[in-house]
């Protein structure tokens, strides 16, 4: 289970960087979802969106909050995931084949070039369960697989994700406050610390349950335009299988 924080921080890395609209038409990148539009990449409970019109989720101030982007467009909700479905990339005034109009997501930070850049990433579950019953779904996946283990991620503090032609399509995030569950039942057993790695496909196939409660991270985000700030949002997630 990746706890709302963690799995917010989690898409972020893995799929926010992959849909901004730049990465699709550099023959560096490796394009991972450029030829995807109109094809399911995530289960059909779960859609994603980017919407820097927010300015709060709940009672939480969202930093990834704009009016209007580095180049005067004016901030758009972008649909990225419809119900499973990969629908939109995020793009600024320099156009892509699949999005030829910037829909307000072109940002940097003062002295860079403007590229498209992720603003307050949302995922939504459109199904969900009360945390109680994911826990519950995640000692009966481990029985089910036979494995004597499986993990609560509390947070991540951060990570990287590949995305170059020349590099492997990776990602690795880093773990802060991650619990071994014991499929027996014996009490959770708190770890020095863990990274999960893997690669975006494969990874986001695997989810199968989302909670009925969000949480929010805040911070800042490197990248080829300097550092600009975000949010993202997400729900408790129950994946299958991920490598730690």
């Amino acid at each position: 289970i990746l706890r709302g924080r963690a799995a917010a921080v989690f898409f972020h890395e893995v799929l926010g960087h992959r849909i901004e609209g730049h990465r699709q038409k550099d023959d560096d990148e490796g394009k991972t979802f450029t030829d995807k539009v109109g094809q399911p990449i995530l289960p059909r409970f779960i859609s994603v969106i980017d919407d820097p019109t927010a300015a709060n989720e709940g009672d939480v101030v969202l930093n990834g909050h704009y009016t209007h982007d580095d180049e005067g467009v004016v901030a758009a909700r972008t649909v990225i995931v419809d119900r499973g479905v990969l629908a939109d990339f995020l793009t600024s005034r320099s156009p892509i084949e699949a999005t030829p109009r910037s829909n307000g997501h072109g940002r940097r930070q003062v002295g860079n070039a403007v590229v498209a850049r992720q603003g307050n990433l949302m995922v939504r579950a459109h199904t969900t369960v009360p945390y109680p019953r994911l826990r519950q779904m995640l000692v009966a996946e481990l029985r089910r697989q036979g494995k004597p283990f499986g993990f609560i991620v509390d947070d991540i503090t951060g990570g990287f994700t590949f995305t170059g032609r020349v590099t492997p399509n990776a990602f690795a995030v880093q773990t802060v406050g991650i619990q071994r569950v014991w499929a027996d039942g014996r009490p959770d057993e708190l770890m020095r610390g863990a990274d999960l790695i893997g690669t975006p496909l494969t990874t986001f196939n695997q989810v199968i349950a989302a909670s009925d409660r969000v949480s929010v991270f805040n911070g800042s985000c490197g990248a080829e335009s300097g550092w600009v700030p975000v949010s993202a949002v997400a729900p408790d997630l129950l994946i299958r299988e991920i490598e730690v």
